[in-house]
């Protein structure tokens, strides 16, 4: 019985086997997409839950053996998984739906590529299309609101300058904070607008240490990767892009005085009470009897009917007497300063190829004239970029860019005679056009017209300040401007020894040549006492950057390795000459030949400097889940003496959740990844080329030859370096909500610092390493799916930065040798747990009512505690540092009327605002587009020192500087509540010196762009023989709103206004697109 049963057993069990041997059966199918059919290669086909599995091929097809009841499982890079369980059919086709959620488009990454899924660090891609919704000469810009973390400051509305761009906060105390540039791979040193944006196909932001230590020593500040069009194989295109359009001022001015007869009265009045305070017994009639001369307003900017001030001013008003009348009415230097410009830009582009070779080559033209009158910026461009197949194994390229540049910047000086100072300070008693005795304008035998004022500095038109200068006349008749060459190319390489294994070079050449002169005419302004000169200086830069790249990339199964191996070069050198000539032959030459005069001796000099690198990667992805990313380099720098070398690397991971299977195909989570890094990178480019010798300047003393110190050396100086952790989060919820975060701390150590030494070494200051400063901040983006449909879509984008900036150890102090307990560095105390924003001044206590005197805080060390200062306490200076160094002080204050007196303290505001970032609509209605973009700060401070200029009390007795109009709250009399002092010409000293007073809130919203567009269907641009035709409306800069008119805090890295500013211009522009 037990024999039987066990036969029968064997024969079941046989029996199974048999049955199941006979369902696996090889099946095969065709995996295509499902936008457009086409077959898809590299598809990964598994048996759910074993290791077997196949890939298609080229045509998308596959063959896998497989048993009736097992599931297939299909995943591809940006598709939606697919899962199929096997049934009798031997073929199973399979239609493969696009991941919208995590669409993985690839991102240009530090020495190749990547995609979005894979990548563990945080990068910002601006696409193409982006960028050409702006109207700007460069890219730096146009990116200004497209990615969290990152600033976009500019400095200056002529056109032609770029913006500085700042990424994650501040980098560096005295050191370098800009990002490095690279464009197609070649780290760039040129200008920004020697590249066309018109030729950009996308801009990379890298920004956490995962992306930027692969490029060592210049990676600490951020990387911004430029990679310029190229051609395709799939089309060939002729494409030209016309725009014409205007720019204007329309971003408000500073709101100043624009009435003579209200600036009269209030110089009437400054003056009444500066005689009232001095004791004088008739302030009245001792200030009308001078008011009309060079004492006060030389009597040739009389332009009333009247002889004297008791003629003009009615005492019981201040104001100037009803019936009064002018003579003549002065020009207003901001009415003739500023006029609508016009922008024109034209670009050809034309691409193409074969199944081996393609070709890109561009043409631009543009000519984009400033506001100001006489300013502008004029650039013709091309670009070839071709690349082609020699042999399947062997691969070349070759990308040459030229660029020719105009830039004129008449009336920009730094000095006094700046255009922009003149408009907004120029007390509006003082025309533009000179007049006669007779108060006629007088015309000009040179250049024709009608002569310009130019304030004598004596005699009956004495002005009392900006003597001998007219903006607007220099802005005409002398000459200020640069003409650049500039060339950048790259060659590549690339060997492909087997299908894993590559070897990459490429040679980057980038030469400028630039040339500004300077002229001043001969019969006019400052320049005729040398009867004409021009200054002129040229300066030529080379680089030269040479890498070698071998890589390796394999599959195995679920897993893939990447492993690169590298070494680059890069050379950069420099050489400036200088000129100073007078005594012109020929008025209004630009050639050093036409001046005979050598005003000063001719300059110049040269620099060079050096890196090498060693580096390499390695990058892993498993089951396409799992990824991590290792980067090590060592860079040698010919900046420093001892410590030429240091190493620099990072780690990385990303993990997709949302491919786990228990997210499989979920409908509300469609997309998951958590990533986190750490790395180190460093910055040399913040302290000079030769940091290990003592440098000179050799000067003329006297006709005889001197010697200056210029350096002093620190051989022992080595590299600033940051560490830095991220840790981020980015999901999708259904296919209507992209969500990125991330969270980081930056810890700068071995500072860039400048340390105050003896002046008895001929140098003041001494670069040392020293400090650490810790950048910290949360980003978000944000991107809302509204609606979309074919022919409606609405989409909402917001992203925000909120960062914090520290000093964890000052900075020694050179005679206690300890860490010092507080550097004030301007209006900013340094010191630790603060940043280096926080500001650190005078405290503004008001006005006193009872007399119209201005107040501020003055703390003091009560050392009797009866809450009075008298004998025996101690005023206090510097509060932070008196409480420091006297921990057991009992501080009290008062308010002084004496500004010496007043305390320097932390006031708790800083320039580092808690939120800033930007927001854009975009929005598609059938063949129409219109596309927004604002951008937003909140909770910063800055110092208006513009305004405060404009708040003054005639300080060093200019008279001919205008005010704002808040003067006209000033203290008039006693019981006045108000923060503005009494005018009283200069007997009250320091009224509109630093102090909290002029800290303004820098919270504002903007309007960067808006952009209306329509494209023409194709079934009617196909009629008509071009396959596109786009036509389009947009403006840049329309609209401000800050705490007050005028103050423009987007135009420094703290928020502060500054002095001789082309104020932000606004860009109105039609355009038309059209592709062949």
């Amino acid at each position: 019985m037990k024999l039987k049963l066990t036969w029968l057993m064997t024969l079941f069990m046989a029996f199974v086997m048999q049955i199941s041997l006979a369902q696996e059966k090889s099946v095969s199918g065709t995996v295509t997409s499902a936008s457009d059919g086409l077959p898809l290669p590299g598809v990964n086909v598994i048996v759910k839950g074993t290791t077997r599995g196949v890939q298609t091929d080229f045509d998308g097809k596959y063959t896998i053996n497989v048993s009736v009841g097992e599931t297939l499982a299909f995943s591809f890079v940006s598709m939606k998984k697919a899962e199929v369980l096997v049934g009798s059919s031997n073929t199973i086709d399979v239609s493969l739906e696009e991941d919208i959620a995590a669409l993985d488009e690839v991102i240009i990454v530090g020495y190749g590529t990547t995609t979005k899924q894979a990548y563990a660090g945080t990068a910002k891609t601006i696409e193409a299309k982006d960028i050409e919704l702006k109207n700007f000469s460069n890219v730096s810009q146009a990116l200004a609101g497209e990615a969290a973390g990152v600033s976009v400051i500019n400095t200056s509305g002529q056109p032609g300058t770029t913006s500085t761009i700042r990424i994650r906060g501040f980098g560096s105390v005295n050191g370098n904070r800009a990002p490095l540039y690279v464009v197609d791979g070649v780290p760039y040193s040129g200008s920004l607008n020697a590249i066309n944006p018109a030729d950009i196909k996308s801009t990379t932001i890298l920004k956490d240490a995962t992306a930027t230590a692969i490029y060592g020593s210049r990676g600490a500040n951020g990387v911004i990767l430029i990679t310029t069009k190229t051609g395709s194989s799939r089309e060939t295109y002729v494409e030209v892009d016309v725009k014409t359009g205007v720019n204007t001022q329309i971003i408000p001015r500073y709101q100043v005085i624009t009435s003579p007869e209200e600036s009269i009265g209030l110089i009437w009045e400054a003056k009444v009470n500066r005689e009232r305070l001095r004791g004088n017994p008739d302030p009245i009639g001792t200030v009308n009897n001078a008011l009309f001369t060079n004492a006060i307003v030389a009597p040739g900017y009389n332009m009333w009917n009247v002889a004297n001030g008791a003629e003009l001013i009615d005492p019981a008003t201040g104001q100037v007497r009803a019936g009064v009348t002018r003579r003549y009415t002065p020009e207003r230097f901001a009415d003739l300063s500023f006029n609508d410009a016009y922008r024109t830009e034209a670009n050809l582009r034309m691409g193409g190829g074969t199944d081996k070779s393609t070709y890109y080559f561009s043409t631009g033209y543009l000519d984009d004239d400033g506001y100001a009158i006489n300013t502008g910026y004029k650039r013709y461009n091309t670009r070839l970029n071709i690349n082609t197949d020699i042999k399947e194994w062997f691969n070349v390229g070759a990308n040459i860019g030229y660029t020719y540049s105009e830039s004129l910047n008449n009336g920009q000086t730094d000095g006094a005679e700046n255009i922009f100072e003149f408009a907004d300070k120029m007390n509006p008693i003082y025309p533009v056009f000179l007049r006669d005795d007779n108060y006629q304008l007088v015309p000009d035998p040179i250049f024709g017209g009608f002569q310009y004022d130019y304030g004598s500095n004596s005699g009956f038109r004495a002005r009392p300040n900006a003597n001998n200068l007219n903006p607007i006349a220099s802005a005409l008749y002398d000459y200020n401007g640069t003409k650049r060459h500039e060339i950048n190319t790259s060659f590549t390489g690339k060997i492909k020894f087997t299908s894993d294994l590559s070897f990459e070079t490429s040679f980057g050449a980038q030469y400028s040549n630039n040339i500004f002169k300077s002229m001043g005419n001969q019969f006019y302004g400052v320049a005729t006492a040398n009867s004409g000169d021009l200054f002129m200086r040229q300066t030529e830069s080379r680089t030269i950057n040479f890498l070698q790249l071998l890589r390796y990339k394999r599959d195995f199964g679920n897993h893939t390795f990447e492993v690169l191996a590298a070494h680059e070069s890069n050379e950069f050198s420099q050489s400036f000459g200088e000129q100073y000539k007078g005594k012109a032959i020929i008025p209004g030459g630009l050639e050093l030949d036409n001046y005979i005069v050598n005003a000063s001796p001719a300059s110049g000099y040269s620099r060079a400097r050096t890196l090498e690198s060693y580096f390499g990667q390695i990058n892993y992805d498993y089951d396409n889940k799992y990824y991590l990313t290792a980067s090590l380099r060592r860079d040698g720098s010919s900046r420093f003496y001892k410590n030429k070398w240091d190493t620099f690397g990072s780690v990385g991971a990303a993990w997709i959740i949302s491919n786990e299977d228990f997210l499989f195909n979920n409908d509300v989570l469609t997309y998951l990844k958590l990533k986190g890094s750490y790395g180190v990178t460093g910055d040399e480019s913040g302290v000079d080329y030769y940091t290990g010798i003592n440098t000179f300047d050799v000067t003329n003393l006297n006709g005889e030859f001197a010697i200056n110190p210029s350096l002093f050396a620190n051989p022992d100086l080595t590299w600033e370096t940051a560490k830095q952790y991220q840790a981020g989060l980015e999901f999708t919820i259904g296919n209507f909500l992209d969500v990125g975060l991330d969270y980081y701390i930056k810890d700068t150590d071995n500072l860039i610092f400048d340390r105050r030494i003896s002046p008895s070494s001929g140098v003041a200051l001494l670069t040392v390493n020293d400090g650490v400063l810790r950048n910290s901040g949360f980003e978000f983006d944000l991107t809302g799916h509204i609606i979309k449909k074919e022919n409606v879509a609405l989409s909402l984008t917001l992203n925000g930065a909120i960062y914090d900036n520290e000093i964890r150890t000052m900075p020694l102090d050179p005679e206690t040798g300890a860490p010092a307990n507080l550097n004030n560095v301007g209006l900013y105390g340094y010191s630790k747990g603060r940043s280096i924003y926080d500001f650190y001044i005078r405290e503004y206590a008001g006005v006193d009512p009872a007399d119209g005197y201005p107040m501020w805080i003055q703390h003091f060390d009560d050392v009797n505690g009866d809450g009075v200062f008298n004998t025996g306490d101690v005023a206090i200076a510097s509060l932070s540092k008196y409480v420091k160094e006297n921990s057991n002080a009992n501080v009290a204050s008062r308010t002084t009327k004496t500004y010496s007196q007043a305390t320097q303290k932390y006031i708790d505001k800083s320039a580092i605002p808690d939120v800033a970032g930007a927001f854009r609509l975009n929005a598609k209605i059938h063949d129409f587009n219109i596309s927004a973009q604002f951008a937003y700060s909140l909770g910063g401070y800055g110092y208006d020192a513009q305004y405060a200029e404009l708040m003054h009390d005639n300080n060093g007795g200019i008279t001919a500087q205008n005010r704002h109009i808040d003067v006209r709250s000033r203290w008039r009399q006693p019981g006045d509540i108000t923060d503005v002092p009494l005018i009283a010409d200069r007997v009250i000293p320091n009224v509109n010196s630093s102090s909290s007073r002029f800290i303004t809130k820098t919270d504002y919203l903007a309007l960067n762009n808006l952009l209306v567009g329509y494209t023409l269907p194709a079934r009617y641009s196909e009629s008509i023989g071009v396959s596109g035709l786009n036509i389009y409306a947009s403006g840049d800069n329309l609209f401000f709103k800050g705490e007050r008119k005028g103050y423009n805090p987007t135009t420094s890295e703290s928020g502060n206004s500054g002095r001789a500013l082309y104020a932000p211009l606004t860009t109105f522009t039609l355009g038309v697109r059209v592709k062949i």
